[in-house]
């Protein structure tokens, strides 16, 4: 089915660079940022060197398929697909920091045939092919050499560990080892490994338009590239990616505990489970651990959520379709909270934590809108990251900008207002006004939100610490 290598090293390279140039056009002036579902940014920007990309496609490769961040899936059943994220690195984009490319990757079910990373503001490019060699702007490229953990440079997408906060733990176990630990992330990062300048790069959560491309860049280069349980797949959800020489040792350091991930989950027995009445299955209900959304419903059988209990992401099995990992191709997967059988082991409730839309028709659940539980903390941490994402003259009217992000730029003055939002609230208790109190702690829960955000950390991270104490009783 393949063509020559070289053809789809030139594909791949020609479509990126139309993203990328499409890309530059906004750059650094940065356009409006929107938050979509998963509270990322995205901009017109995104969408349009997207849609640059997909339009030569759609008219030299017809019939392939094409999976891309911004507009999802076209024929999804195609042999071959093409994988694109128009910017990686849509916060450094934002910012005028040139840390972003393009990346744009060709696979044949979960074989990748040919990888592209383009960084316009840098003028560089990376093209690779599995067997035929890593190239960076047409000369051949390599790992360094480095078998010395000590003397080892590591990077990461750190933002990332809000997703998978007992993945951050590991990653201070490696960069308390390592000579030199960066957050240095995104795209940009695999570039450093393929060339040399640094050791290992690692995201705790990734999506396949994201990993597709760095996959052969890495291998071709030398280097060692396998999702964080030490799979080498471009679909895990995740990545590390090393050079050779420190691979296993970083790969010991980042390993999770045996047994730490099924610890939320152990509660279900699928033994106990009463398969035979759904004739080999169960009814699943997905609710999101963080709103109470009900987000979809579906069936497993033993095998499924064995899989799921595994992996720690959602699989369920269909009478049409069979076997499926929600999120394989889309990305979109669910990692599990917890799941527990109803009161006849008929149904299972699994509470998850969703990256990105349940449903396949992009909406964030299937039940609608309405089936979107009202949560007025999370709709203010995603105001407040949206607030964060925007540049500095972002404005509410024409001289000054909002409150938010006064806060956040002047570590000072929020200080200054917890301090004095914590003297309203203690003094309201004090006095056993409860109406007072109420409106008082709001505003200490804001200024605190504020605070935490301007030091990374979200409500997300707040709720996974809530829910490790709750588990440890």
């Amino acid at each position: 089915m393949s063509e020559a290598p070289h053809t789809w090293l030139q594909a791949v390279a020609e479509v990126a660079k139309l993203a990328g140039d499409a890309a530059l056009r906004h750059y650094p002036s940065p356009p409006a940022v929107e938050l979509k579902s998963d509270g990322s940014p995205v901009t017109v920007a995104d969408r349009d060197a997207e849609g640059k990309a997909r339009a030569f496609i759609e008219e030299f490769f017809p019939g392939d398929g094409i999976l891309g961040e911004e507009f999802g899936v076209s024929r999804p059943d195609a042999p071959r697909r093409w994988l694109i994220d128009p910017i990686d690195g849509t916060a450094s984009f934002i910012r005028g920091v040139p840390l972003w490319g393009s990346l744009v990757a060709v696979v044949e079910g979960e074989r990748v045939v040919a990888g592209a990373a383009y960084f316009p503001v840098i003028g560089d490019i990376l093209t690779a092919s599995p067997g035929h060699g890593c190239f960076r702007n047409g000369y051949a490229c390599s790992a360094s050499s480095i078998s010395d953990l000590a003397r080892a440079t590591a990077v990461t997408t750190d933002e990332r560990f809000a997703r998978h906060p007992e993945r951050r733990a590991a990653w201070a176990r490696l960069a308390g080892r390592v000579q030199v630990a960066r957050t240095w992330g995104d795209c940009f990062g695999y570039l450093m490994v393929a060339t040399g300048r640094a050791e290992v790069m690692v995201d705790p959560v990734l999506s396949p338009w994201d990993a597709a491309a760095v996959m052969p860049i890495v291998e071709e280069a030398g280097g060692v590239f396998t999702d964080w349980s030490g799979r080498r797949t471009a679909f895990g959800g995740s990545a590390i990616a090393t050079n050779a020489g420190v691979a296993k040792e970083a790969r010991l350091l980042l390993a999770e505990p045996a047994g730490a991930p099924r610890k939320d989950r152990s509660m279900l027995d699928v033994a106990g489970l009463d398969f035979e009445k759904g004739g080999g299955l169960v009814t699943v209900v997905t609710q999101d651990a963080r709103s109470g959304a009900v987000l979809m419903v579906a069936h497993a059988d033993r095998e499924a959520l064995e899989k799921t209990l595994a992996t720690g992401e959602m699989h369920y099995r269909s009478r049409s379709r069979g076997p499926w990992h929600k999120g394989e191709t889309s990305g979109n997967t669910q990692a599990v909270v917890s799941l527990a059988a109803d009161c006849d082991g008929d149904a299972v409730l699994a509470r998850v934590i969703p990256r990105g839309p349940a449903c396949h028709t992009e909406a964030p659940s299937c039940f609608g809108e309405e089936a979107m539980a009202a949560d007025a903390l999370g709709e203010l941490d995603r105001t407040l990251a949206a607030r964060a994402a925007g540049p500095e003259e972002t404005m509410t009217s024409a001289s000054r900008p909002s409150y938010t992000r006064r806060l956040l730029a002047d570590r000072n003055l929020r200080l200054k207002k917890i301090g004095e939002e914590s003297a309203e609230f203690l003094t309201a208790c004090a006095d056993g006004d409860a109406g007072r109190a109420a409106d008082e702690g709001v505003d200490l829960i804001y200024h605190a939100l504020v605070a935490l955000r301007s030091l990374g950390v979200t409500l997300e991270d707040l709720r996974a610490i809530v829910a490790r104490r709750a588990a440890a009783g």
